[in-house]
């Protein structure tokens, strides 16, 4: 499925890449930068269209994934219809357990403000403090890990 056997595009393609880079900057960007700019666009190009994103794929299958979907949801809907009594019953069981809820919730609240009323001030203080320095040694090692093992200039 190569919109292109002839590889008049890919040519044409070379020679505007080269253009672009050859244009660039002032400063003169190494040779390989350009073998490996078409190599990434060769490997971009030989993705199978299904690996691609949706809006990408041939039309036909575009139009076959969208019936699928909506076949599947009005399956879905039609397989187990939802009559007014079901539904009424699924709105009123919510309503009825909310008193339920709403007394679990103000014991929780009240056990909560208890506990957390009864600690002296340092140890708020303490919590802060331990809570900034998880935080700037998790940004640390992120930052050290990227370094290591993502940067750009540890790929060489």
């Amino acid at each position: 499925m190569d919109p292109d056997p002839t590889g008049k595009r890919q040519a044409a393609l070379e020679q505007r890449i080269a253009r672009v880079l050859a244009g660039a900057a002032r400063f003169k960007a190494p040779e390989s930068l350009q073998m490996r700019v078409l190599d990434a666009i060769g490997r971009r190009a030989q993705v199978p269209w299904w690996r691609r994103r949706v809006l990408e794929w041939p039309l036909l299958a575009q139009l076959a994934f969208v019936l699928t979907g909506v076949g599947t949801a009005a399956a879905l809907l039609l397989a187990r219809p939802a009559t007014p009594k079901v539904l009424s019953a699924v709105i009123r069981r919510p309503a009825t357990q909310l008193h339920v809820t709403l007394d679990v919730l103000g014991v929780m609240h009240r056990f909560v403000e208890s506990v957390l009323g009864s600690l002296p001030d340092e140890v708020w203080y303490g919590g802060v403090a331990l809570c900034a320095a998880t935080y700037v040694a998790l940004f640390l090692l992120i930052a050290f890990g990227y370094r290591l093992l993502l940067s750009p200039a540890a790929s060489r």
